[in-house]
């Protein structure tokens, strides 16, 4: 790739020493499929690309104090081959199973995926809808944050430039469901998705949900106002159109190409409801 030195990390300290170094100069690399794309169309220019593909301690799906880790450099094709996550974050792995085409999936990260930043990122949803947590990693040491409160805006997040993600994790959860609208069933971006956690109370009534989107505001989001026009409800229509008017408060689309503004305001609602609907079946 010209126009770029290239560095291969022996581990993490290495890597989070070269960050360090580097003071926003260096740029990680995995699975790389993000990364291509921006350096071949100019938005990607004169970094050190470090490779990070070696570290294996940021590789692996597991349970550790009541949450589920999963390594920063697992793959989609890993999520959607997990027996774990179909079993306690299947909104997740129900995603990796149409996250682009498996060759993708066999290089894609999850790190890298949330990293980028993409308002049409496929995993942003389901882990915004499970509240899920980003550890993040540099040599001042390590914290954690909320990925809601991750996510800045268009690939602006609030990863330092010596800072690198190790793993995401949240709490275990057996249902869900995740929307998704494309061009394509496979290579298109994503134009409108949703993912949805329903519990309901013993009388039928929404307990408590988690409602999030992509594709439908500069950053993924959690659609709140949509959440709580259904929670304490019993999930009637008429507490469907509500949670559908609702959805139009939380989203701010764009214009473009792909899709228009409002075609985009129109066909969120629709997804929303679709995947409050799939999270109760």
């Amino acid at each position: 790739m010209n126009g770029f030195d290239y560095i291969s990390a022996k581990d993490l300290l290495d890597a989070l020493t070269i960050l360090d170094r580097e003071a926003g100069n260096a740029c990680p690399v995995a699975g790389a499929t993000n990364v291509v794309v921006k350096a071949q169309s100019g938005r990607l220019k004169d970094k050190l690309l470090v490779s990070i593909d070696g570290l294996n301690e940021l590789r692996g799906i597991r349970e550790e104090g009541g949450f589920v880790c999963i390594g920063a450099l697992t793959t989609l094709a890993e999520i959607a081959k997990s027996e774990l996550l179909k079993e306690k974050a299947y909104v997740l792995w129900q995603a990796a199973q149409v996250f682009a085409d498996p060759v993708i999936r066999n290089r894609a990260t999850i790190g890298g995926n949330i990293a980028d930043a993409s308002p049409t990122s496929d995993t942003a949803p389901p882990l915004l809808a499970l509240n899920a947590e980003v550890v993040i990693q540099s040599l001042r040491g390590e914290r954690t944050l909320l990925l809601d409160d991750f996510f800045f805006n268009v690939c602006k997040t609030a990863l330092e430039d010596d800072e690198l993600i190790t793993s995401v994790r949240f709490r275990p959860c057996e249902t869900g469901a995740f929307v998704k609208l494309g061009l394509r069933n496979a290579m298109a971006k994503t134009l409108i998705s949703a993912a949805a956690i329903v519990h309901l109370d013993d009388e039928g009534k929404v307990a408590n949900c988690t409602i999030a989107m992509g594709s439908v505001a500069p950053r993924p989001i959690r659609a709140r106002h949509a959440e709580q026009a259904i929670i304490g409800k019993a999930l009637t229509e008429e507490t469907l159109t509500q949670m559908k008017e609702a959805v139009l408060i939380d989203i701010d689309p764009i214009e473009s190409i792909r899709a228009s503004k409002f075609y985009r305001m129109n066909v969120a609602c629709t997804i929303a409801e679709r995947a409050v609907r799939g999270a109760i079946v």
